[in-house]
């Protein structure tokens, strides 16, 4: 095989493992009530005696580091294996044995893994949850971009004021295609250096992110942004 088709086929595999999330060593309990919140797996797979594998598929595929977010709150939310929720997680084959030592029979035979169920379909909550496990990822990553922020400077080793400008966080590679959170950096680092309130609402009403002539949504923007920072500085 050239080393052209075997990449291709490991993109294949890559977009699947990010379109799709599996939960592993769910119970019956668990199961039901996946499906009972709007989380209907694809494809369910019973791995030994009680114990399953539930698959479910997202509207889209997720960049990497989102598709493994999702699995872990997935995960955390219905008792599942945390240590298997990742972006990139192999699934047991139904019609193949589950050959881990504790569950040889007397016999010395092993169990089958069994398909309990199958549907391909996306399950219902799939655009919520898009929606509602992206706002949950960039608050997280906003929250430790700030903290990090916060550890490292102080006003006695922090840039001075004359130098700490909202440019040089928006443009910072850093903070690539993520303005929000270079927006929470920068007063972050504003108000550990003592920089005034009414400069850091100037600098973020002078090079406001979007172009909605909203006034209300701007000020509220800069409101939510500005309270964000002083928690965290204040820590």
């Amino acid at each position: 095989m050239s080393s052209a088709r075997r990449k291709k086929q490991t993109w294949r595999v890559a977009v699947i493992y990010r379109w799709i999330t599996a939960l592993d060593d769910l119970n019956e309990t668990s199961l039901a009530k996946l499906s009972a919140d709007g989380f209907t797996p694809c494809a369910v797979v019973e791995t030994s005696a009680g114990n399953f594998q539930a698959w479910l598929k997202h509207p889209r595929v997720f960049p990497k580091l989102l598709s493994t977010f999702a699995a872990q709150t997935l995960a955390a939310r219905y008792d599942a294996d945390p240590s298997a929720a990742d972006w990139r997680r192999f699934g047991r084959l139904p019609g193949f044995t589950n050959s881990k030592p504790k569950y040889r029979k007397p016999s010395g035979l092993f169990p089958f893994v069994r398909l309990h169920s199958h549907s391909g379909q996306q399950y219902p909550m799939g655009e919520a949850y898009q929606q509602e496990i992206t706002q949950l990822y960039e608050a997280r990553e906003q929250e430790r971009e700030a903290r990090r922020l916060q550890s490292s400077l102080s006003p006695q080793r922090g840039p001075r004021l004359s130098n700490l400008s909202l440019e040089r966080f928006r443009t910072s590679t850093k903070y690539q295609d993520r303005p929000a959170a270079a927006d929470i950096a920068f007063c972050v680092a504003a108000y550990a250096n003592g920089m005034i309130e009414e400069r850091i609402e100037r600098a973020l009403e002078d090079d406001y992110l979007s172009r909605d002539p909203s006034a209300s949504k701007r000020a509220a923007y800069i409101r939510r942004t500005m309270e964000k920072a002083r928690r965290w500085a204040e820590r």
